[in-house]
């Protein structure tokens, strides 16, 4: 998939280079239309966007787990209380802007979501893992609709 979303950025891409075969070189466009026809749902575009297109700053991500908790409060996964909230924050956090060396323990847990450790410890933690599982196979299936779409 990231190979695809490489291509959205001109900067980064020698075109020239891109083999096309008998089929002419996949463009930026052509990606574009591929994510749009993908057909992913309102969690799945905010999910993309934080984790694959670097749109994953710390007020970005705030947005994201206001519109990602009612969405799946309308789908009956999620309530609206502020544990939710706080466990949906830092699920997106530990997906999209944690370097690769973070351990989520329950400290770092706890500074992210700026609770105590206690909090997390006692209430949050097992949130945390399950949004968290939720998110990769949401990425999962985020990843196989858009490789769907440049099958031959």
């Amino acid at each position: 998939m990231e190979k695809y979303l490489r291509l959205l950025n001109p900067k980064t891409t020698n075109f020239d280079a891109i083999g096309g075969g008998s089929h002419g070189s996949m463009t930026a466009q052509d990606v574009c239309v591929a994510l749009s026809y993908a057909n992913l749902t309102s969690v799945q575009q905010s999910l993309l966007n934080l984790y694959a297109m670097n749109q994953n700053s710390i007020e970005q991500i705030k947005v994201t787990t206001k519109h990602i908790q009612a969405e799946l409060n309308a789908m009956k996964r999620a309530d609206l209380s502020e544990d939710t909230e706080i466990s949906i924050f830092i699920a997106l956090v530990e997906l999209s802007k944690v370097p690769g060396s973070y351990k989520p323990s329950v400290r770092n847990r706890a500074v992210i979501g700026g609770v105590s450790k206690d909090r997390v410890q006692r209430k949050l933690n097992q949130v945390v893992n399950e949004y968290k599982g939720l998110f990769e196979d949401e990425i999962k299936k985020i990843s196989s609709k858009i490789k769907y779409q440049f099958k031959d």
